[in-house]
């Protein structure tokens, strides 16, 4: 009778040593899968994120190919009116801008904040120009 007590007493044991270590593995097996599909969806909430700013870099490229389109002709309008200084000075204005919408038009989402500073500080000086020459004609 001792040799069966020791005997189920070695299974018993043996039977509890194996489902613990079983279960430890599964829960590192099932953290492990936890922390995949955590990462899996974080990957993806980066790939929608980065979906969204490539579709509002889009938009926004062609609004501001818009804007520089209209301001192009605008000063094209200006240049057929002006004479010697001031129509060299509307063309230089406008190949500028040329260059700028060039740039648009080849841009990268990468490269895209760097363009649109350019281009908005060539519009600041454009304005700054404009100014000065109506507070000339002004005064």
């Amino acid at each position: 009778m001792k040799t069966n007590f020791k005997k189920l007493a070695t299974y018993f044991f043996a039977g509890t040593f194996s489902l613990a270590v079983f279960t430890a593995c599964d829960s590192t097996q099932n953290a492990t899968n936890e922390a995949a599909n955590e990462t899996e969806e974080a990957m993806e909430d980066a790939g929608n994120e980065l979906e969204e700013v490539s579709n509002n870099w889009e938009a926004e490229q062609e609004e501001w190919e818009t804007k520089l389109n209209d301001k192009i002709g605008q000063l094209e309008q200006d240049m057929e009116s002006a004479t010697g200084e001031a129509k060299a000075e509307y063309q230089e204005e406008i190949d500028g801008l040329k260059i700028e919408l060039d740039n648009i038009k080849n841009s990268t989402a990468a490269s895209w904040a760097d363009i649109k500073e350019g281009v908005n500080e060539s519009f600041n000086n454009l304005e700054r120009e404009a100014e000065e020459v109506e507070n000339e004609i002004e005064n």
